[in-house]
């Protein structure tokens, strides 16, 4: 199957990647070997859903994405792919429901242990923006047309600024915390939030770059599994055999060696690297990883 300029520009839309002059010489070889390969549709497809940006490392099931892409080559066929921007898992969703609906019982006055311990004493500041909070968070299961309604709504009616300043305005904390409900640190972004309101003060939220700088503090497991990835598929690519039962089930994955495979495993491999030379800029550290030449 052919491919077209548009979507080998597509395919490395990615961090360090500003359009073609930025390809260095892994990504002008894997260019020039797919050319030659002429892979199948169903390799392109695959291809398609590689990490770039859109699918990226502070999503919540980034490495469940992965792991499928890399079912998908040993299966040989293209399926669905967790992890993309704007994909919130189902346990996210129950949990941002449950604390709506604590943060609302607190601003009655009744019960709430977990956001109590957060919020403190009431106030009617507090009150009103701790309402406007949990609201939008019982709203956003229910799509955006009704979480921008809560927060329309309540950027009119608010009458205290710190409700004002939490919610008027695309930047401001909470449409930014939801905007970006899909990125890993979803529920401590919205402890933060009400641990400002209770000391009544403007919230700050971090998403996207800001959260992979929280990975080491936050979810170092992510960091470590992404270095086990990036150690195994160049160990498949030169046919060494699996370092351990960890290697061993990504091979099992990634199947067969044939050319396609080894494309798509190198593309794969690729797309990873620019994330960590990504992540380790964000993190002040350095690191070798091996060339693809």
């Amino acid at each position: 199957m052919k491919i077209s300029e548009k979507r080998v520009l597509e395919w490395w839309e990615a961090p360090g990647v500003e359009g073609r002059e930025a390809f260095d010489e892994e990504i002008v070889y894997l260019n020039s070997l797919a050319e030659s390969l002429s892979p199948p549709r169903w390799a392109i497809l695959v291809r398609d859903l590689m990490p770039r940006w859109g699918f990226e490392p502070c999503s919540h099931r980034f490495f469940h994405g992965l792991e499928q892409v890399m079912a998908m080559i040993g299966a040989g066929r293209p399926g669905p792919r967790f992890g993309g921007c704007g994909d919130v898992p189902l346990e996210i969703h129950l949990a941002l429901q449950d604390l709506g609906e604590e943060f609302l019982a607190w601003a009655e006055g009744k019960e709430a242990r977990k956001v109590g311990n957060w919020l403190g004493p009431i106030s009617p500041a507090k009150g009103e923006a701790v309402r406007a909070l949990g609201e939008a968070l019982c709203a956003f299961g229910h799509g955006w047309v009704a979480t921008d309604a809560v927060l329309e709504s309540w950027s009119e009616k608010a009458r205290f600024s710190l409700t004002k300043y939490l919610l008027d305005g695309e930047e401001a904390p909470l449409p930014r915390l939801l905007r970006h409900a899909c990125c890993y640190n979803v529920l401590v972004n919205v402890e933060r939030v009400a641990r400002a309101l209770g000391k009544e003060k403007t919230p700050e939220v971090f998403v996207c770059g800001e959260a992979l700088r929280e990975l080491p503090a936050l979810a170092p497991e992510r960091l470590a599994q992404l270095a086990v990835i990036l150690e195994a598929l160049p160990r498949w690519l030169r046919g060494r055999p699996a370092k351990d039962g960890v290697h061993a089930h990504i091979y099992a994955l990634l199947g067969p060696h044939d050319k396609v495979r080894e494309w798509l495993v190198a593309s794969l491999y690729k797309t990873l690297k620019l994330w960590q030379r990504h992540l380790d800029g964000l993190l002040g550290k350095t690191r070798r990883l091996p060339s693809l030449i």
